[in-house]
């Protein structure tokens, strides 16, 4: 096709001259070369893909397959726990999960109402008994206490004087009586000696009741000045500051709605125990002083020693659980409050112990199914896809069960429901 050319020096009606040859018919083989070409590039596209999809190059073909799947509704099902034990916790006779806590921890607050004038610890301070922790301000107190004392000052002053007045009037009396055995005084000048003396002596008990009063007062100012200072009541360390200098601080832990109720929390971390909730239907393997293991998501591969230091004898009857704590002996620097623990319940030791593996895998029993060929386990993987692995069980305690052949630990076991298959895409709930 072609267009005809618009002279510059044509007439005004060039335009209308302009026209476009439909007879010119393109080249011949240029269409047949442009589809040729277009299906090379689709058939390449196709084999990358299929090969993709069939060997899973750069993940691509797992890629897709997800985000078909992924348009499917899932069923959603539970993580299994899968652990292994080494060592004597794998003899466990019950297993329990808890938190550590402080067997000494406690808000330090004020006797009195007052804001903050002073702070002197942080988070990680470790203080001693009767240690400073905070001060309340005090300046009204100060003066209040400079003044009784200065009252009890003076009232010691009037005691010293007047013990003074009490030799006049004895020394006045003892002359008086000279002169009346004399006859030269009445028995009236003795009975207003022996008055004025007796008076005077009087006088000397008021004055040391007031001294009395006046050192009780001092007591109760020097005791409200100290309510103003907040002090450790044991040793341990500072695992929270609850208030900044010039805030308001309550007594009695009231504050919390228009002020602060404690100025610290003090942890004594030298002492730790696990508090761990036991099932009934266990708890008769628990008992006083009973050794335990103690293993600490923060301290992997590492276990605590512990005894049972007490079951509370009070039940929860909606989890059906009785609370046992488990003291560690040998607390380090690793362990803080509130770190998830696990308690592994150990048997008695014996001299002739029956040799058993060093390591254990051991699994929720609510995971393991069975059908008539074997009992199985299903596995997830990255994608949460599941697979049928068969395994071989042993003992069973405490709602686990060793799994003695199928699973080395740490597999994505998960407790399914009926229905499922191979290859199925499940939803793990969080």
């Amino acid at each position: 096709m072609s267009v005809s050319p618009v002279s510059t020096n044509s007439s005004p009606d060039a335009l209308s001259r302009l026209r476009i040859s439909r007879n010119e018919q393109p080249r011949r083989g240029s269409w047949g070369r442009w589809i040729f070409g277009v299906v090379v590039v689709l058939a390449v596209l196709v084999g990358t893909a299929v090969l993709a999809y069939k060997y899973g190059w750069l993940g691509i073909g797992k890629n897709l397959l997800t985000m078909q799947e992924m348009m499917q509704t899932r069923p959603e099902v539970r993580q299994a726990s899968v652990t292994v034990e080494t060592g004597r916790s794998a003899e466990a006779l019950v297993v329990a999960t808890g938190y550590l806590e402080s067997r000494r921890q406690a808000k330090i607050g004020a006797r009195a109402t007052g804001r903050i004038e002073q702070v002197n610890v942080e988070e990680g301070s470790r203080v001693e008994t009767g240690q400073i922790l905070a001060v309340l301000e005090h300046a009204d107190l100060d003066a209040s206490l400079s003044a009784v004392m200065a009252s009890l000052a003076k009232t010691k002053a009037a005691l010293a004087e007047h013990e003074i007045t009490i030799m006049q009037a004895r020394r006045e009396l003892d002359r008086v009586e000279k002169l009346w055995k004399s006859k030269t005084a009445s028995e009236t000048d003795l009975d207003d000696s022996k008055y004025k003396h007796e008076s005077a002596v009087a006088k000397r008990g008021s004055l040391a009741a007031d001294i009395a009063l006046a050192e009780a007062r001092v007591r109760e100012a020097e005791q409200m000045q100290a309510n103003m200072f907040i002090r450790a009541p044991f040793n341990g360390t500072v695992i929270s500051k609850d208030a900044e200098v010039g805030e308001s601080i309550l007594p009695g832990g009231m504050g919390e709605a228009s002020g602060r109720g404690s100025a610290v929390t003090v942890a004594d971390l030298e002492h730790l125990e696990v508090e761990c909730d036991v099932k009934e239907d266990y708890i008769s393997r628990v008992t006083p002083g009973q050794t335990a293991e103690v293993s600490v998501d923060a301290v992997p591969k590492f276990r605590y020693q512990g005894r049972v230091r007490k079951i509370i004898p009070m039940g929860d009857r909606a989890r059906a659980t009785i609370k046992v704590k488990v003291e560690i002996l040998n607390v380090d620097a690793r362990l803080f409050p509130n770190m998830s623990s696990t308690v592994y319940f150990l048997p008695e030791e014996t001299e002739t112990k029956a040799s058993a593996p060093e390591r254990r895998v051991f699994c929720d029993t609510e995971a393991i199914r069975a059908d008539d060929a074997s009992r199985f386990v299903w596995i997830a993987d990255e994608q949460d896809r599941i697979r049928r692995q068969d395994v071989k069980t042993g003992s069973e305690r405490d709602k686990r069960t060793e799994i003695t052949e199928g699973l080395s630990g740490g597999e994505r076991v998960i407790i399914a429901t009926p229905g499922l298959e191979s290859g199925q895409l499940v939803k793990i709930a969080r």
